[in-house]
């Protein structure tokens, strides 16, 4: 395991840190709970300092703290007898000690557990830092230190600092996996890392290596994917193992019983455990008390999943006679529902099939199709009801089961009640995707038109009559027959009757219909109403759904900026399984390819082919594929297996992804130009037929790029159909490759750089300053070469961004440390006089130095290289 790979995460407050000591501060004292790194900070800074202090670590323990200066007697044992009763000659004793052991530095006494120190031990340091005599970086858990302790007073007089140690984000978590395992790792494992361990650094760790041994994470190629379920015992569960055995009968009992079933009425733990004992497990950060009516759960870092896998079946039969008596599965919903009725089931206990429902339909709004189908196989296949048989066909288009889903629908059609309207009609919906999906399973609409001809007199209610719109819709614009999407659909996202799911599922969809059709002004204004993905009502059941038609709906667009905004919205605590089941590579890949970024694409790649090989409920391999056949496509024999292999799919892809198939396919396979552009253009015009108006353009967009002329006047013709800036900016590109007009060119050029289109903006700005260089009437000399030297500027802007992919600390990471250093001066101080004086070089040194950082990161200058480190 990587050194100092628990650090993750933690770079900014080392940093303040060590800045703060080095200026003169007194210290800080570092509050977490166990396991979120406390320690590692404090050797860290202990570390990075050791030119200028004399380190002193000082540890609290449990048996030291019985004894006055326990903690500190290492130090002591040159006080003669009887003196260490003596607070002043102690105090004198220590500050003779660390001047001896200084050596003219400073002293800095780190004190790990300071929870844990005698009350003697503490009064002395607090006098040593009010004297100056000493610095101190203190750790302890947060709510144990009492708020009498001698170390909250010096921060609460500021003389030291306060710092709170939070678990890991999923983004950190997977940067730590990386770390620790020396490789990439999938969007998918890092989640499920994070799910597991709640962030918790010790337990990403001892996790990590658990799934390793196991086999559940494995290597393929450079990255590492999740192959199976994690497993939560041997080392793991050892380590918690070791904490529970700390607790007493009472306090132990509730932690097992809050793993087993996530939360617990406060009323109903008092009953089986004594007030005390809550108190203690409160104070430890083990569990927490929210909410009104008061819950108990676990606390953060403490994971149940990995308590609750370890226990014997002993246990926890005794505990479910013991607890669970007093617990009713009909007051309970979600994750409480299903742990609770999911210990009932290892206890060997029936379960009633309302009960079993509820639970399945819980586990389903949760996106756990493994638990939904659990707990529906309690009910023998003939006795299941029709709502049953409705979450057991969506679990299994959840988890990727299409045919097993065809199979129980042709099973239970004949039982089938129509007149149960709330779970017949959306039963038949989820049928008719399951037909749009498998290749020659059946016609949806026959499916659609049952559902119609059942409609009683009165009509449906308001959200199934919504749900059979959105149906009908989704099912038009996914099989090339845009023309055929209802006009009621824009209607439902205003329909104040409908819950805020729904409509912002129909908004969605609507956006993503007018997008297809070219009326990208109209959608985009759809997706600001919206506001920021945060606010989106959805759950994990629909959340992909709602955000694929998003994301397809800015590409669609030409607004890549926008969609890559919207990606990092999710991207910012983690990747999230946001677009069609790739847990988010794939939108990153597909951005990347389009804004012609091959190495984050690449990247991207790296982890998303290996984990789709061993998990790809939406079958997605086939465009991980054809897009690495597009990165590869100067590897001939490497793109063509890899097209090869993606022809293989076993879904229907829906017409967006079906379009980025033949796109990419396109322009990655083996043939001259003359022929793709050719193709392109036919595609262009099948799409266009049938209403696309929008992949249309972008078809002919790769065309014109390569310098077709013909693509050029079809751009002309088809952007009438639509609107939009991109449509605009496309037909500003198609005039000036038709005209030879540089003006046009480079309008269009800057229009692309904008809107994150940099491939598009190279090859306009290209084109430009070539036709500039030639003699254009009404045009001065100086004209032409401002127009020259203006493309060529929008040619290099896009160029950095195309090479330049992943943000500061990767383009950084392609210097040596001292160029890295040196380009972090360049763009905050303001002369290379002073980079020189405060390097002790010379000015003409510094700038020798600058040319071959510019030239490594193909930049011209400081406001290049400013531009590529914001």
């Amino acid at each position: 395991m990587a050194t100092g790979a628990e650090l993750i995460g933690r770079a900014e407050i080392l940093d303040g840190l060590c800045s703060a000591l080095s200026a003169g501060g007194a210290g800080a004292v570092l509050l977490g709970q166990g396991g979120v790194g406390k320690t590692a900070v404090l050797n860290a800074v202990a570390d990075r300092l050791k030119a200028d202090f004399h380190t002193i670590p000082v540890r609290g323990t449990a048996i030291a703290a019985e004894t006055p200066y326990g903690a500190l007697a290492f130090l002591l044992s040159g006080l003669p007898e009887g003196d260490e009763q003596d607070p002043l000659r102690v105090l004198q004793e220590l500050s003779r000690v660390f001047a001896a052991r200084a050596g003219g530095n400073r002293v800095l006494v780190t004190v790990d557990n300071a929870d844990r120190l005698d009350p003697f031990s503490v009064m002395v340091l607090s006098q040593l830092v009010r004297r100056g005599s000493i610095a101190v970086l203190a750790a302890a858990a947060s709510i144990q230190f009492k708020a009498g302790h001698e170390l909250v007073g010096l921060w609460s007089e500021g003389l030291l600092r306060r710092v709170d140690l939070e678990l890991l984000t999923e983004r950190q978590t997977r940067q730590l996996m990386q770390q620790l395992l020396g490789g990439g790792v999938s969007a998918l494992a890092a989640a499920t890392m994070w799910r597991e361990t709640e962030g918790s650094p010790r337990m990403i760790r001892l996790m990590t290596g658990a799934q390793v041994r196991s086999g559940t994470l494995v290597r393929r190629e450079s990255t590492w994917v999740r192959t199976a379920p994690f497993v939560r015992t041997g080392e793991v569960s050892e380590v918690l193992d070791t904490m529970l055995d700390r607790l007493g009968t009472h306090e132990r009992k509730l932690v097992e019983v809050l793993a087993l079933c996530v939360s617990v009425p406060l009323p109903r733990v008092l009953e089986l455990v004594p007030e005390a004992g809550v108190d203690s497990l409160e104070e430890q950060q083990l569990i927490c008390v929210t909410g009104n009516p008061p819950m108990v759960r676990l606390g953060s870092g403490n994971p149940g999943s990995v308590i609750a896998a370890s226990m014997a079946p002993g246990r926890m039969r005794e505990l479910w006679e013991e607890a669970a008596g007093g617990m009713d599965p009909r007051d309970m919903d979600g994750e409480e529902l299903t742990a609770f009725l999911g210990w009932a089931l290892s206890c060997g206990e029936d379960l009633a099939p309302a009960d079993a429902l509820r639970a399945a339909r819980a586990a389903n709004r949760r996106a756990d199709a493994a638990a939904a189908l659990r707990f529906i196989r309690t009910v023998p296949p003939a006795a299941r009801s029709q709502e049953m048989v409705l979450e057991e066909i969506r679990a299994l288009q959840g988890a990727g089961y299409l045919d097993k889903a065809l199979r129980v629908f042709r099973e239970a059609e004949p039982r089938l009640v129509p007149g149960e309207r709330s779970s017949y009609v959306p039963l038949l919906l989820l049928h008719c995707h399951t037909l749009a999906w498998i290749p020659g399973a059946g016609d949806p609409l026959q499916a659609l038109a049952a559902i119609e001809e059942s409609c009683p007199e009165e009509g449906d209610s308001p959200e199934l009559a919504a749900a059979f719109v959105l149906a009908r819709s989704a099912l038009a614009a996914d099989a090339g027959r845009l023309r055929q999407v209802p006009g009621s659909l824009a209607r439902v996202s205003r329909d104040g009757r409908l819950s805020l799911a729904t409509r912002i599922q129909a908004a969605a969809l609507s956006a993503h219909v007018l997008a297809l059709a070219g009326r990208t002004d109209e959608a985009l204004q759809i997706l600001e109403q919206l506001g920021p993905p945060k606010d989106y009502a959805v759950n994990a059941a629909n959340a992909g759904e709602v955000c694929t038609r998003i994301f397809d709906t800015y590409v669609v667009s030409g607004e890549l900026d926008r969609a890559v905004a919207f990606v990092r919205a999710f991207d910012e605590t983690g990747v999230r399984p946001s677009w069609q089941g790739s847990a988010g590579e794939l939108a990153v890949a597909v951005l990347a390819a389009w804004q012609g970024q091959d190495g984050a694409v690449r990247d991207a790649l790296d982890g998303a082919i290996g984990q789709l090989r061993n998990h790809d409920p939406q079958d997605m391999l086939p465009l991980a594929l054809t897009l690495g056949a597009y990165v590869h496509r100067d590897r001939l024999p490497e793109a063509a297996e890899l097209l090869r292999q993606a022809r293989s799919a076993k879904k229907a892809p829906g017409y967006f992804r079906g379009f980025l198939l033949s796109y990419f396919s396109l322009l990655a396979e083996d043939t001259d130009d003359g022929v793709r552009c050719g193709r392109l253009r036919s595609e262009a015009a099948a799409a266009r037929a049938a209403g696309y108006t929008a992949p249309a353009l972008l078809f002919l967009s790769a065309a014109v790029r390569a310098g077709d002329k013909q693509a050029a006047a079809d751009v002309l013709e088809t952007a009438n159909e639509g609107n939009g800036r991109f449509a605009d900016l496309l037909t500003g590109f198609a005039a000036g490759v038709l005209n030879d007009d540089p003006a046009l060119l480079v309008t269009a050029a800057k229009g692309f750089l904008e809107r994150g289109q940099y491939l598009l903006s190279r090859d306009a700005a290209r084109d430009a300053a070539r036709a500039a260089e030639r003699s254009l009437p009404n045009s001065s000399a100086g004209e032409r070469k401002h127009l020259g030297r203006t493309a060529r500027a929008v040619a290099n802007a896009s160029l950095r961004r195309m090479r330049h992919v992943g943000g500061r600390a990767k383009t950084l990471a392609e210097l040596s440390e001292f160029e890295a250093d040196l380009a972090h001066r360049v763009v905050t101080l303001a002369t290379t006089t002073q980079i020189a004086r405060e390097l002790n070089l010379s000015p003409r040194t510094i700038e020798w130095h600058l040319g071959k950082i510019f030239a490594k990161l193909h930049v011209s200058g400081r406001s290049e290289l400013a531009e590529i480190l914001a």
